[in-house]
């Protein structure tokens, strides 16, 4: 179990870290790992959940697929095969559905005994709203409460499913905890958790998480286990996107409603508590602490209506369930490049990390560029990762670490775009066009299918209704980019430096290689060439033979990075 991981993906923002380290995953950026995630989530029909249950679904149905023919990966290695780490997943949702679990008072029994003393006790701790608003969509900012009652829901499933095996053996949450538990007795455990700052499950769960894990871990061993071969780690994201208000009609209906105009206080505070709480600092290795900097606000209702052509018509805001869905923020892939740094041996020796006796803070900042008083930022795949050594400017062979992470990441990116341009979406045409090509594989319909799906959430996804955009919405990768270069029309060279027709509706695949630019007619014929070389004759390959053979083919190719070449007037 040396290369288990384990992840907490707490609240929507969680969640949609979450999908930032699954796609990191499938283009390779977790060699050799085993990831086992905790999904945990007050809200069960949350869409943000949903979707990254989706993805979850589809890579691990292409995951299977890997073959034994896979070449081993070492520890020390920071890219690898893509859909190459085993992803374990879990789920724990609190039950708040029910006439006893709806709110608080049901659940703490303030009414019962003497209700006037227990209601007095009540109202110092929480106003009455807190205490009366129904929990199915989560705690709504109201972290004071969230925190309690998540540490309670966590160790009560434990303590449930200890007492009866039936139980147990349905309980997602005890098997996580369990495999934290194994892995600290054959070395260490890693255990990272993901959400925010400033919003209601995830800030509720980030603060306690770490208590909760451990007394479960004591519950499971009768406390005989070395709690110090368990190593946290967190990234807590402050407030990066706003939303409209809610109208008072809706506050008055829903009684708590999460307001992003609050979310900078929230994050101030949550900050100062974090650098401050004994159990915080005694508990958590390291902590990434991210914020957006002072850039320009990302109103989501805005990305909605101007990217998505969504109009909102009135409606009032998504306290949760299926509307509560936004879009992906380059902030949540810093969250999971967090992780990774980790993760990594390299950048965190688990040793080392052992003998922090108080939390070690890390953060991140970006250059920047000032267009009429409006901070721009831009991103270098050096901003995304980095080891050590990388001072030497080598890590394997002629490649630095985040040349290495830009070859496995602007591969994927063309994959994902050729199969979307090329061949309208469907891998079956690129499988009939290699084939012509003697080179052929055999793939099942449900590997197809999976694979159409998680490329098409990639760079462009199918739209079901609700838009008159061409029927399409921007992927996971290309909403990235859209974080700050959607409506203000920033050069896209200041991200990640790649072709501009690359991140739009043009879906330009071969634009970011030297050797097939400038030409949509004849790259693919180019680019079937350089596979064909590269590669050979395939007459029986599987779903994993086709990924690798793709990646070896891209890996042929020279990357055009326009922020690591003179640009003068970028870099004024």
């Amino acid at each position: 179990m040396a290369n288990d991981v384990f992840l907490v993906a707490a609240g929507g923002t969680g969640m949609r870290c979450l999908q930032s380290v699954v796609n990191m995953a499938a283009m390779g950026l977790f060699p050799g790992k085993t990831v086992n995630i905790l999904l945990l989530e007050t809200d069960e029909e949350n869409k943000d959940k949903r979707n990254t249950e989706n993805l979850l679904s589809w890579y691990r149905q292409i995951q299977k697929s890997k073959s034994t023919k896979d070449k081993d990966v070492g520890d020390d290695e920071l890219v690898g095969e893509y859909f190459s780490a085993n992803i374990n997943l879990h789920t724990f949702v609190p039950d708040y559905s029910t006439d006893a679990t709806r709110n608080f008072v049901v659940l703490s029994q303030v009414e019962r005994g003497d209700s006037e003393i227990n209601r007095k006790l009540a109202n110092i701790f929480y106003e009455e709203p807190v205490q009366e608003f129904n929990l199915a969509h989560g705690y709504r900012a109201q972290t004071h409460l969230g925190s309690y009652l998540m540490y309670h829901a966590i160790i009560q499933e434990i303590r449930l499913s200890m007492k009866d095996d039936d139980y147990r053996a349905m309980s997602q949450l005890f098997t996580f905890i369990e495999r934290i538990m194994n892995a600290s007795k054959n070395g260490y455990a890693k255990v990272f958790a993901l959400g925010s700052s400033f919003g209601g499950t995830g800030a509720s769960s980030v603060p306690v998480i770490t208590r909760a894990i451990t007394h479960s871990c004591k519950i499971l061993n009768d406390d005989k286990i070395e709690m110090s071969k368990i190593l946290y780690g967190g990234v807590v994201l402050s407030n990066y996107f706003s939303f409209k208000p809610a109208t008072d009609s809706h506050k008055k209906k829903d009684k708590v409603v999460a307001e992003s105009t609050f979310f900078q206080h929230n994050s101030a505070s949550a900050l100062m508590y974090y650098v401050n709480d004994p159990t915080i600092l005694s508990t958590y290795k390291r902590m990434y602490l991210l914020g957006w900097g002072n850039f320009k606000d990302y109103n989501v209702d805005l990305y909605k209506e101007n990217v998505l052509k969504i109009k909102n018509n009135g409606e009032k805001v998504a306290t949760g369930g299926k509307k509560q869905s936004n879009p992906a923020h380059f902030m949540e892939f810093f969250g999971a490049l967090a992780a990774k740094h980790f993760f990594d041996e390299r950048t965190s020796k688990s040793s080392e990390l052992e003998s922090i006796s108080k939390t070690q803070f890390k953060f991140k900042s970006l250059e920047a560029v000032n267009e009429d008083g409006n901070f721009k930022p831009i991103v270098k795949f050096e901003d995304l990762y980095s080891i050590p050594n990388d001072v030497s400017g080598k890590t394997d062979g002629n490649l630095s670490a985040h040349e290495m992470l830009r070859n496995n990441v602007v591969g994927f990116l063309s994959l994902s775009s050729l199969v979307a341009k090329q061949f309208e979406g469907s891998s079956e045409g690129l499988l009939n066009d290699l084939g012509l090509y003697n080179s052929r594989f055999n793939i099942s319909l449900t590997e197809k299918e999976s694979l159409d799906q998680f490329l098409a959430y990639f760079v462009e996804i199918p739209v079901e209704s609700g838009s008159d955009q061409n029927n399409k919405w921007p992927g996971w990768f290309r909403q990235l980019y859209e974080t700050f270069h959607g409506v203000q029309g920033n050069p896209a060279e200041s991200f990640l430096g790649l072709s501009s027709d690359s991140l739009t509706g043009t879906l330009g695949w071969y634009q970011n290689y030297a050797e097939l630019a400038g030409d949509e007619k004849k790259a693919l014929d180019k680019f079937v060439g350089v596979f064909k070389k590269a590669n050979g004759n395939t007459k029986d390959g599987n779903l994993s033979d086709l990924l690798s053979q793709m990646r070896n083919a891209f890996y042929q190719l020279t990357v055009v990075d326009k922020l690591n070449k003179e640009n003068k007037e970028l870099n004024k």
